[in-house]
């Protein structure tokens, strides 16, 4: 029975490895059919040198996800952000997806974990100053005095 279950989880886990890379080849193929000067305006819209988006080719889809939840655990929207800081949000985009800490991210994110992000997240700064700025504006907003219209 432990045989079993043990073959049954490297099975899954060799489909889940062999999914990720036929993704990356996908992508990575889609970027090779590009121009050299479209390639040059997608990683410059993008504000990305050509060797980074390269590099995020071979980055799980998936990877983003992360980012959305942190910002929600911080009270942040990310349609609000990129509204108003669009620059600011394609940058922890960027950050997030060459990030070294991904499987940690995604592991504490999973068990419901606020981990204390300045061990490994390369956007807890700015997560904590785009919090403060929407604490500092919630806080100039002043209510109509009841009873008055």
């Amino acid at each position: 029975m432990f045989i079993e279950a043990g073959a049954t989880k490297r099975s899954s886990v060799f489909k889940s490895l062999l999914n990720r890379f036929r993704s990356a080849v996908g992508r990575w193929n889609e970027l090779q059919r590009l121009d050299c000067q479209e390639m040059e305006a997608i990683a410059r819209e993008l504000n990305l040198s050509k060797a980074e988006l390269c590099a995020l080719t071979f980055e799980p889809s998936g990877s983003l996800q992360s980012l959305g939840t942190r910002l929600s655990h911080a009270g942040l929207s990310e349609d609000d952000l990129a509204a108003a800081h669009g620059d600011v949000l394609r940058d922890m985009r960027r950050a997030c997806s060459q990030c070294q800490s991904k499987a940690r991210c995604a592991r504490d994110l999973k068990h419901k974990r606020r981990a204390t992000l300045a061990k490994y997240c390369p956007n807890e700064q700015t997560l904590r100053a785009l919090t403060a700025e929407v604490c500092q504006g919630a806080s100039r907003i002043v209510p109509f005095p009841a009873g008055r219209n």
